[in-house]
Parts: structure tokens; C-alpha cells; sequence
């Protein structure tokens, strides 16, 4: 973001909102349909059937994206 590069989408989500915002709900992927990064994520993980445990952690904010 301005030439900054961030370590996760929700230390660049929580720049842009100016308080704690989780990444994943925050991007959409596509406008049209209201696509999340969380969605992609998800999808992905079903798609590979790895399970999500042991996935890497989520980045820690909480589910409604405050």
C-alpha cells in the first residue's frame, strides 16, 4: 500500500480502517460478489483437504473483522 510493504493482509487492513481489522474478511477478491480473502483461504484448504489445524494460524483478529 503508498510503496509499503505489510507481513499480512491484517496489518495492512488494520492501516487502511486505523484500528485492529482482520485481513482476511477485510479484502475482497472481487467486488461483484463480495469475495473475501477469508473465502479464498477456505476454500483452498476444503479444496487440498488439509486440515485447517494445521494450517498456518489465522491472523488472529476475531471473526466480524473488529
Amino acid at each position: 500500500m503508498d510503496g509499503v510493504a505489510f507481513s499480512s493482509p491484517t496489518d495492512a487492513a488494520s492501516e487502511i480502517a486505523g484500528k485492529r481489522t482482520n485481513g482476511r474478511a477485510f479484502f475482497l477478491t472481487d467486488q461483484a460478489s463480495r469475495r473475501s480473502l477469508r473465502t479464498v483461504r477456505r476454500d483452498y484448504v476444503d479444496t487440498m483437504a488439509v486440515d485447517a489445524e494445521d494450517d498456518e494460524p489465522d491472523d488472529g483478529a476475531d471473526e466480524d473483522g473488529g
